[in-house]
Parts: structure tokens; C-alpha cells; sequence
């Protein structure tokens, strides 16, 4: 399942230029058990310029913060990390680090506007 994931992220450049469609919540007895976020990009490793929609499914969550302005452009300009610290998974939705990729789950939650970590995480595509 994480080769895909990772195969989907490479093909897809991080989402650059892609734009985010939606990020959901799905609640459980002990708060937010996953976070759905589908984007729509363009996957590179096709000839031509195809755009499909991708869903990446962030489970077991322990941690989320999504801080948007109200006049928020969903366009990605700095793509969609996928990170891996220890334990767990973090995805980072167009955050701007002082390195291309933060180097620590604490420079994430100083920096991130927009982010995900939990224990698993799967992406697939939607069309």
C-alpha cells in the first residue's frame, strides 16, 4: 500500500500546481479517526496533459490543523508533502519550510498551515 502511495506522489510532483478540492473529517467515539483530502492534479508519468482527481486518506489520526484564511485559493504552489517521522505519517498540504521538506514534526506544527499525522496513509486515484 505505501509503494502506491509513494509512486502516486512522484508521479503527481507533490500535487504542484494541482489544487485542493477537499479535506474531510471523519469523527469517531474519540474524535477525528481519518482525513480525506482530494486533490485534482496533473500525473506526469502520462503522456499528455492528464488531470485526475486523487484521494489521500490519512488514518489513525492524532494530530490535525487546518488554518485557512477566509479568502483562501485552493491552488498548490508548494505541494503536498509526504513525510515520515518514526512512527507515524505526516502529510503537509502547501507548507513553506525553511528547507524544501521540514526536518522535524516540531518545525511542522511551528510552520505548517495545513497538515495531517497519523498512523497510516493511503492514496489512490479517483478517476
Amino acid at each position: 500500500m505505501m509503494d502506491k502511495t509513494q509512486q502516486i506522489f512522484a508521479q503527481y510532483h507533490r500535487f504542484d500546481d494541482g489544487a485542493l478540492v477537499s479535506i474531510e473529517q471523519v469523527y469517531g467515539p474519540r474524535g477525528v479517526q481519518a482525513v480525506r483530502i482530494v486533490l485534482h492534479a496533473r500525473n506526469h508519468a502520462l503522456d499528455g496533459n492528464v488531470w485526475r482527481r486523487v484521494a489521500i486518506t490519512v488514518g489513525e489520526v492524532r494530530e490535525l490543523l487546518v488554518r485557512m484564511p477566509g479568502n483562501f485559493i485552493n491552488r498548490i504552489c508548494c505541494g503536498v508533502k509526504l513525510l515520515r517521522f518514526g512512527d507515524v505519517w505526516c502529510v503537509d498540504v502547501d507548507g513553506t519550510y525553511t528547507h524544501d521538506d521540514p526536518a522535524t514534526l516540531d518545525e511542522v506544527r511551528r510552520d505548517g498551515d495545513c497538515y495531517v499525522i497519523g498512523g497510516t496513509v493511503e492514496a489512490i486515484e479517483l478517476d
